[in-house]
């Protein structure tokens, strides 16, 4: 199948890995993975979720949809405060991430039989679809799912492949994005600059160092860092190193008290 994708699905595959890199918030990644997905594999509706385990169950939030359009977003309020619990949500119980079509799971379209089909998807002509949970280190992040009218081709395998290449790119930003909040360096305004901030622009450290910086601040391992970064370990060494020779220091506690006394 990977020699059988063409130069523009290749490059598309690869500046959209670039932009949700990029993204510093969830309110824009999930606008951003949507709209790029979309360049790849047309959808008539697509629907992106936030979930989280409370006291053993599956919560999905902060729901944003691609095209936004008031109808449609009158029907995703009725769905996030319905109690639809779709067959799919078990996925994010899973130890890794999937994607797959509802007709896969439910090849006999009993679902067609389900409320949330007549009065969800059905008032917006969604028929088929693509649904993509994202699990890290057991940890349930979010969802996407995206839908074709009934009157239109389902989701190809093709399309289905294309899907799980970026599925671990899509993981790992969600898991970045749940975990650490990402302060910039520079900040317009100087009164709400946060000490690590100013201690980093100081001591000259680069964005990247700054944000290992603020990692190691937080208490994150080495691995935590590369994971959170898309670094390797030993890019992440080498970080760490230029840091301690703009600093002066020797190692993580003398980084760690150097910080704390510029701070008193």
């Amino acid at each position: 199948m990977t020699e059988n994708l063409l130069t523009y699905e290749w490059q598309a595959i690869s500046q959209l890995v670039y932009r949700i890199n990029r993204c510093r918030n969830y309110e824009e990644f999930s606008k951003t993975v949507l709209e790029q997905i979309r360049t790849i594999i047309p959808f008539t509706q697509g629907m992106i979720f936030k979930a989280s385990r409370v006291n053993q169950k599956i919560v999905l939030s902060q729901a944003n949809a691609v095209p936004k359009r008031p109808e449609e977003y009158l029907l995703l309020d009725k769905y996030m405060n319905g109690n639809y619990e779709p067959k799919w949500l078990n996925y994010l119980n899973s130890p890794w991430s999937c994607v797959f079509r509802y007709f896969d799971i439910l090849p006999d379209k009993s679902w067609e039989g389900m409320p949330l089909y007549h009065e969800i998807l059905q008032p917006q002509e969604l028929y088929y679809s693509i649904y993509m949970t994202y699990v890290h280190r057991d940890q349930a992040l979010g969802a996407i799912a995206i839908w074709r009218k009934k009157s239109e081709q389902d989701f190809t395998e093709r399309e289905l492949y294309i899907l799980e290449m970026l599925k671990i790119h899509i993981e790992l930003k969600f898991f970045y994005l749940a975990n650490f909040v990402l302060v910039p360096v520079q900040q317009a305004d100087s009164s709400k600059r946060t000490p690590i901030g100013e201690f980093s622009e100081a001591h000259g450290l680069t964005k990247r160092e700054f944000e290992i910086v603020q990692l190691l601040n937080n208490g994150k391992s080495p691995t935590d860092i590369c994971g959170l970064l898309y670094i390797s370990d030993s890019t992440l060494r080498k970080h760490i190193h230029n840091i301690y020779q703009k600093v002066g220091v020797k190692n993580r506690v003398q980084l760690i008290q150097k910080m704390k006394t510029s701070q008193t």
